[in-house]
C-alpha cells in the first residue's frame, strides 16, 4: 500500500521532470530556426525611355556591374547634343571677343570715321568758300556768252534753210547745241544761287548729328566693352554649357545598365517597344544581398544577438555561413507559412541572416543552426 502510494506521488513528478526536459530542449537557445531565402530585386529603367533598339540580356543570365541590359534609340539626343555643343563654341567666342575688345585696326577705323564725320561737319557749316561762288560765276558767264553765240548761229542757219543754201542737218545740230547750253546755263545759274545762299540749317544739324555719333562710336571702341555685356556674355556661355551637361546625362540614359553584379530575373520589353520615361524594364536580384528572414519565439530570444555566427542548412544539405544582420525591435504573431515548435499563437521576433552566396535562390527554405 504505501509503495503504491509513492509510486503515485513519483510518477507524476517524474513525468512532469521528462515533459521540463523535453521543453528545454525543444526551445532552449540552441535550437533551431526555420526560414525562408530572400533577395533584394532591383527594378531599373531609363528616365526618358524611347524606342527599345537592343536588348542585351537573357533572363537567368548573371550580370556584372555597369553591364549594358537595354539600350534606346539616342539619334534625336545626339544630334541636339551636338546643337548645344556648337551654342557653347558661338557664346565661348563671342565672351572671348568681348572681353578683349577691338582690335587696333577696328578702333583706327573707328577713330578715322569720327575725324572724317567732323570735316564734314565743317564744311557744311562754314558754307561754301568765295573760291566755288567766283568759279560757279565765272563758269556760268561762259557758259551764258557760248549760248549767246548758239542763238545768233540757230537764227542764222534758220534763214539759209529756207532759202536751201545748207542742209537740215546743219540747222539740227545747231539747234542741238543751243538746247544743250541753255540747259547747261540753267544749271549753272541754280548752283550759283545755291552756294550764294549758303548751307541750310536743316543741313547743319543732319552734319552735326552724324559727326556726334561717329565721335561717340570712336569712344566706345577706345573704351571696349562694358562689364555688364562681359558678365551677360560669360552667362550665357554658362547656360549653354549646363544645356550640354543636361543633354550628356539624358544621352547616358539611353542605355541602362546594371547598378552591381545581380541575377537577371525578368525583362520586359523586347525590340520596337515604346517605353515611357521611368518605366522599370528589367528586374534584378542582387546575389550580394541575400538573407534568411527566420523568426524566433520569445522565449528563445535570449540565444540569439546581432553578430552571431550562424550555419543556414538548405534543402540539398548545403551548409552556408551566416551572420544575424538585424533582430527586429518589436514583437510579432508568427506568419502562417512558418513552422516553429511553438504554438501558432506564440509571438515571435524576426531576425535577418546575412548569408551571401550562389547557392541561395530567393524563395527557398532554410534552417538556420547557431554555430557552437
Amino acid at each position: 500500500m504505501i509503495v503504491r502510494r509513492l509510486l503515485l506521488f513519483l510518477v507524476p513528478i517524474g513525468l512532469a521532470a521528462a515533459a521540463w526536459w523535453w521543453f528545454t530542449q525543444r526551445t532552449g537557445p540552441s535550437a533551431a530556426l526555420y526560414g525562408i531565402v530572400e533577395s533584394r530585386r532591383v527594378e531599373v529603367g531609363s528616365k526618358i525611355g524611347g524606342r527599345v533598339t537592343e536588348v542585351l540580356v537573357e533572363e537567368g543570365a548573371v550580370v556584372d556591374p555597369e553591364t549594358p541590359l537595354v539600350r534606346f534609340d539616342f539619334a534625336e539626343l545626339r544630334a541636339r547634343l551636338r546643337q548645344a555643343e556648337a551654342r557653347v563654341a558661338e557664346a565661348s567666342a563671342r565672351a572671348e571677343q568681348l572681353a578683349r575688345g577691338l582690335r587696333p585696326e577696328e578702333i583706327a577705323q573707328a577713330t578715322a570715321a569720327a575725324a572724317a564725320a567732323q570735316a564734314q561737319r565743317d564744311a557744311v557749316k562754314s558754307g561754301p568758300r568765295p573760291q566755288e561762288v567766283a568759279q560757279a560765276r565765272a563758269e556760268l558767264q561762259a557758259t551764258t556768252a557760248e549760248l549767246e553765240t548758239a542763238y545768233t548761229t540757230a537764227k542764222r542757219l534758220e534763214q539759209l534753210a529756207k532759202t536751201g543754201d545748207i542742209s537740215h542737218q546743219s540747222l539740227d545740230e545747231a539747234t542741238g547745241r543751243r538746247n544743250a547750253l541753255n540747259a547747261r546755263a540753267r544749271a549753272l545759274r541754280q548752283r550759283l544761287m545755291l552756294l550764294e545762299a549758303g548751307t541750310r540749317k536743316e543741313d547743319i544739324q543732319a552734319a552735326e548729328q552724324r559727326a556726334l555719333q561717329a565721335e561717340k562710336a570712336a569712344a566706345v571702341a577706345k573704351l571696349g566693352s562694358r562689364p555688364e555685356e562681359i558678365a551677360q556674355a560669360r552667362a550665357r556661355v554658362e547656360q549653354a554649357q549646363a544645356e550640354v551637361a543636361q543633354l550628356a546625362v539624358q544621352l547616358a540614359e539611353v542605355e541602362v545598365r546594371a547598378p552591381s553584379r545581380a541575377r537577371v530575373e525578368t525583362v520586359s520589353v523586347r525590340p520596337g517597344d515604346l517605353v515611357p520615361a521611368g518605366r522599370p524594364v528589367v528586374s534584378l536580384l542582387e546575389e550580394s544581398q541575400t538573407w534568411v528572414r527566420a523568426y524566433v519565439p520569445v522565449p528563445d530570444l535570449s540565444g540569439w544577438a546581432v553578430g552571431t555566427k550562424v550555419e543556414v542548412v538548405l534543402d540539398s544539405g548545403k551548409v552556408v555561413p551566416g551572420t544575424v544582420q538585424q533582430i527586429a525591435a518589436q514583437a510579432e504573431f508568427l506568419p502562417r507559412n512558418i513552422q516553429t515548435r511553438e504554438d501558432r499563437t506564440h509571438q515571435v521576433f524576426a531576425v535577418k541572416i546575412q548569408a551571401p552566396g550562389a547557392e541561395l535562390r530567393s524563395g527557398m527554405a532554410a534552417e538556420v543552426r547557431r554555430v557552437p
